[in-house]
């Protein structure tokens, strides 16, 4: 078996189809198909199922397909040991991160990565912080940001930056006046939460559990899925949030939001870069690392 085969074998299997593989690698058809007849042909077995409308794994092409990939990945692992030996650090890295890390803190410092790291390409996935945990545990992403951390004998967390969450309003609301809120008035005006599994609701869970409250005695309007739809309810008043300061910095200075303190309670936190602790990280995503370690400091 050559690196090459495996390598087209993987995309004709993940794209489920010979044409289609055969665009993506730049090859024409009967390449591929040459290709992977030799495979078959030397493993004296078929690998893949041509008879329907979409090309699917044998029961030997799914073997074969978990083994290929750990190989192209060793693969890959190798030569960028080697060339980072050499000063030529290059390949892919895999981020997940939560929403506020995600658009609002990752996007300037991977910029000022790349000027410095032109060979490395970053592939960012945004998500809720236990989506993103999720992804780094099941090695579909390398390195993760995320907005809380978590007791898990597989994981690393490492302390990245603090952020600093606020209640908001509209600018035009009719629950708090002054700009100190009471627990009492929070839990009178609606509440637009967000998603399970954001960090940003497990923050709020728990300070309110500390106080003998929890999120269930809030006057719970609507749950949204990100940030971003946060802002739009609260705006068009729906109700009040809590989110990030650095996510509704410009929505204050154009006036469209006001922002709040909760009375007696502090809505820090810190947000966390996270790996597998087993898993020897590419050399590509240690240079991330250790990158972000340094801004964060």
């Amino acid at each position: 078996m050559e690196i090459r085969q495996l390598e087209i074998f993987c995309v004709v299997a993940d794209e489920r189809g010979f044409s289609v593989a055969a665009d993506k690698l730049g090859l024409t058809q009967p390449t591929v198909s040459f290709q992977i007849a030799s495979l078959e042909e030397e493993l004296g077995t078929r690998l893949l199922d041509r008879g329907g409308r979409t090309t699917m794994l044998t029961k030997s092409g799914e073997v074969l397909y978990r083994y290929a990939r750990q190989i192209l990945e060793l693969n890959d692992e190798a030569k960028q040991a080697i060339h980072s030996l050499i000063g030529l650090l290059w390949g892919e890295v895999a981020l997940g991160a939560s929403t506020i890390p995600g658009e609002y803190i990752l996007p300037g410092l991977l910029q000022k990565f790349r000027e410095g790291h032109p060979g490395i390409d970053i592939t960012m996935k945004i998500g809720d912080t236990a989506s993103i945990i999720r992804n780094v545990l099941e090695n579909e992403v390398e390195l993760g940001v995320v907005g809380a951390s978590e007791k898990n004998d597989k994981l690393v967390f490492e302390k990245f930056v603090s952020d600093e969450l606020v209640i908001i309003a509209p600018a035009q609301n009719r629950w708090f006046s002054g700009n100190i809120v009471s627990l009492d008035d929070l839990k009178k005006a609606p509440f637009v939460l967000r998603e399970s599994g954001s960090g940003t609701r497990a923050i709020i869970g728990s300070r309110l559990k500390e106080t003998g409250t929890g999120l269930e005695d809030l006057n719970i309007a609507m749950v949204l899925g990100s940030t971003e739809a946060v802002k739009r309810a609260v705006q068009s008043g729906a109700g009040v949030s809590v989110v990030s300061e650095r996510a509704v910095q410009n929505e204050v200075k154009l006036g469209t939001i006001k922002v709040f303190e909760i009375d007696g309670i502090k809505l820090a936190r810190d947000f966390y870069l996270v790996h597998r602790r087993q898993k020897v990280l590419s050399p590509a995503a240690e240079a991330l690392l250790e990158f972000l370690k340094e801004a964060g400091e």
